[in-house]
């Protein structure tokens, strides 16, 4: 059989978006960019609802999110992350928003780990230097109970030396945690 020639043989290309176009070198980096989208949208729904509220996303979004939350296994949950990720490449500020917020998120919690680092570092000072560190402690936080620490330091020593379990060292940092900063 012969193929008539020239009759609809060319493909028709898809058109690309101006914004992609402008951005992007080639289709696998723009494959990449909406992957990472698709990611961006997969990661929201690692948090909490009450988390997610903060973001001030459209409902239809943060429906489509809890939705992804709850489903456990299948293609569906495929298709629901594509939804998400189809949903933020039509709202580029919204991802703009959200990766400002999740920055947001990240700084707090790398705060809340340096401050709980500085207390294990006082609670360890205290426990192995006395009444040097409490002084110095005292001078820094005159509000703290210096009763209530030197003894539960004189505990956490004992508990220490006699291999028993740390409940004194763990009521240290509980205390200092407790403390207004």
């Amino acid at each position: 059989m012969v193929r008539p020639r020239n009759v609809n043989r060319t493909k028709q290309k898809k058109e690309t978006p101006d914004w992609e176009q402008e951005e992007f070198e080639s289709r696998t980096d723009i494959k990449k960019a909406a992957q990472a989208v698709t990611d961006l949208g997969e990661q929201l729904s690692e948090y909490s609802p009450s988390t997610l509220k903060t973001f001030n996303l459209p409902d239809d979004l943060l429906k489509a999110i809890l939705l992804l939350k709850e489903m456990r296994n299948g293609p569906a949950i495929k298709r629901q992350k594509l939804y998400i990720g189809k949903y933020l490449r039509k709202n580029e500020d919204l991802i703009t928003q959200i990766k400002q917020r999740l920055f947001e998120i990240e700084q707090k919690s790398k705060q809340q780990a340096a401050h709980f680092h500085r207390l294990e570092k006082w609670r360890d000072r205290l426990v192995s230097e006395g009444d040097e560190a409490l002084n110095e402690f005292m001078q820094l936080y005159t509000h703290a109970d210096r009763t209530q620490l030197r003894q539960w330091i004189r505990n956490a020593q004992k508990e220490s030396e006699q291999n028993k379990p740390p409940k004194s060292y763990r009521a240290i940092f509980q205390y200092l945690k407790g403390l207004e900063w």
